[in-house]
């Protein structure tokens, strides 16, 4: 018998080892196809394999009595295609990325806007949507506007927004009644009509504000952009690649309103005060000034909770209103929803689990259980099968959240711009910008300035 030399053995261990990763590397593909999300649009929803078992993952921050929402149409889509199974799970947020590269994020997850461009462009792990819409006879036309946008990247629908958060305003009922105004929560008052009422409604004694007209947060994505283009200015384009502010009048007086409004006293920087010398304040921050300020900023059902429990335990009177109305009036809106993972095994099914938040049967079941929040659709506006569910507030003006369906418009700088580009406009940088206005070290036209120039400098060297 031949004696294998050292050499040799070295070398047949080495190509045993290359065969075995190559032969397991290619059984661990099986299954992980990447899935394109190409439906043929002539096939009807019986044309599609809407059958066997599939993993619903959500964040974990949400409370066993909220997981009542997710848990209700996971029975409402089992009921309405028998032949699934969905799975539910539970994970943190931060986990996610490497969940996605492990394989095991499950087959639909949760997303906001800026996750689901990033999980896109950066991780290539999501399934677009757009041809199962018509198959499953997804009406876009009832979606609000502001919360379909938010589930786009690229123009392509990959995530299937779960709700709408419309921005508008919580209000100090007592306070109002105190000052004898009978005011009108169920249309949003002009700019100019708000100014002169959050004025009414500021007191300063000895140059210390002691009580406030509105308190905003005005570093807050779903805040400025609506100054920025509340006089007709529009600061970003996305088909010439550019970012205009400081050559646009339009946008510059939106930028003076805010900080106007704040070296006036009548318009309290929420969150970023404490960074303000331009005023000194009598009251606190965040909970603290709830019974010192009329307006406070107020995004969408999730905050009903801990926002009505503060008043309530302050015993002052509240309720909602719509965001004022600039000269070009629209509604910042935000969503957050669910998208598919593109090596899923079961496409139809996750597909089709995704775009049942788009029906009225799945919306129906979502939002009106606890963990619910405000309809997607525009056909279920005025129900009231999602006003206050698991509250004891069904007297409160809910229509507020949803009062101008054909001004929503999505808030995130994501979804008009690449990420580099939206990084330079995060909340961190603007709350630095406004701060510095305010306190007089530069001026708007030199710190919009200079941010405008850095955008458009990447934004060239992204498409050269």
């Amino acid at each position: 018998m031949k004696k294998l030399s050292g050499k040799s053995v070295v070398l047949k261990t080495i190509v045993l080892i290359l065969t075995l990763v190559i032969f397991f590397g290619l059984l661990g593909c099986v299954g992980k196809v990447v899935q394109t999300g190409d439906v043929d649009q002539n096939a009807t929803e019986s044309d599609l394999n809407i059958r066997g078992t599939i993993v619903f993952t959500v964040t974990d921050d949400i409370s066993e009595e909220d997981e009542m929402a997710p848990r209700n149409i996971i029975n409402a889509f089992m009921n309405r295609y028998p032949e699934t199974k969905v799975l539910f799970q539970k994970g943190a947020r931060s986990s996610f990325p490497t969940r996605i590269s492990s394989g095991d994020i499950g087959d639909v997850f949760w997303v906001d806007p800026i996750d689901c461009s990033d999980y896109q462009h950066n991780h290539n792990a999501l399934m677009p949507l757009d041809s199962y819409l018509k198959p499953l006879n997804i009406d876009l036309g009832d979606i609000f506007t502001g919360a379909l946008e938010c589930g786009k990247v690229d123009g392509r629908l990959y995530m299937a927004p779960r709700a709408i958060a419309e921005q508008l305003l919580i209000y100090n009922q007592s306070m109002m009644e105190s000052a004898g105004i009978d005011f009108d929560n169920t249309t949003a008052c002009s700019w100019e009509s708000f100014k002169d009422l959050c004025k009414r409604m500021t007191v300063i004694e000895n140059g210390t504000v002691q009580q406030a007209g509105a308190s905003m947060k005005i570093w807050w994505e779903p805040v400025w952009p609506m100054f920025f283009r509340g006089f007709g200015g529009e600061w970003i384009n996305n088909i010439e690649h550019r970012v205009t502010i400081t050559s646009s009048t339009e946008v510059m007086q939106g930028i003076d309103e805010i900080v106007t409004g704040v070296l006036e006293g009548w318009l309290f920087p929420e969150d970023i005060s404490g960074q303000i010398r331009a005023m000194k304040y009598g009251f606190g921050d965040g909970t603290d000034n709830m019974a010192h300020v009329c307006f406070k900023t107020f995004n969408g059902m999730s905050w009903l909770f801990s926002y009505g429990r503060m008043y309530d335990i302050l015993q002052v009177d509240w309720d909602l209103c719509p965001f004022p109305a600039f000269p070009t009036h629209t509604v910042s809106t935000g969503a957050t929803g669910y998208v598919v993972y593109n090596r899923t095994r079961n496409p139809d099914v996750a597909a089709a689990f995704a775009l049942f938040f788009l029906t009225t049967e799945g919306q129906i079941a979502y939002q009106g259980q606890k963990g619910g929040n405000v309809p997607v659709l525009k056909s279920l506006s005025e129900d009231d099968f999602w006003k206050g569910v698991g509250t004891e507030w069904t007297d409160k003006n809910y229509a507020a959240l949803v009062a101008y369906p054909e001004q929503t418009r999505p808030c995130n700088t994501v979804l008009f711009a690449p990420v580099e580009i939206a990084d330079i406009f995060s909340n961190e940088n603007m709350t630095s910008a406004f701060v510095r206005i305010i306190n007089g070290s530069a001026d708007a036209q030199t710190v919009f300035g200079q941010m405008e120039r850095k955008a458009n400098e990447k934004w060239a060297t992204l498409y050269n």
